[in-house]
């Protein structure tokens, strides 16, 4: 059976957090940003004519939220950041000498 897609969108699929966009040479200052979140999803349609029950995508992407919400979302594969580990808590040194550290339950991104 041929994969469908579907979009899911909701207003209540937000958060907000804190970043800071760093290169080599160049860093932002730490601020935030309120995000609103959208789900695409692929996949076969099941015996209910549905990809996935939107009941437990809308369950799920509003869980993801509330883990997101007033996080810092931390570059953890920078190659102008160092990240590493001190107690309780990550620490970021960047090229420029600035140094943060943030209680270890910070979001991080891939990218």
């Amino acid at each position: 059976m041929a994969a469908r897609s579907v979009c899911v969108r909701s207003e209540r699929f937000k958060f907000n957090a804190a970043h800071f966009v760093a290169f080599r040479g160049f860093r932002e200052r730490l601020h935030g940003h309120n995000y609103t979140v959208g789900v695409r999803l692929v996949g076969p349609l099941g015996g209910d004519g549905y990809v996935m029950d939107f009941g437990e995508v809308k369950k799920m992407v509003r869980q993801l939220c509330e883990e997101l919400n007033e996080r810092f979302l931390c570059p953890a594969k920078s190659d102008v950041l160092r990240v590493g580990e001190d107690g309780s808590n990550v620490t970021l040194r960047c090229e420029d000498g600035a140094f943060f550290s943030f209680p270890r339950r910070p979001a991080t991104s891939d990218s």
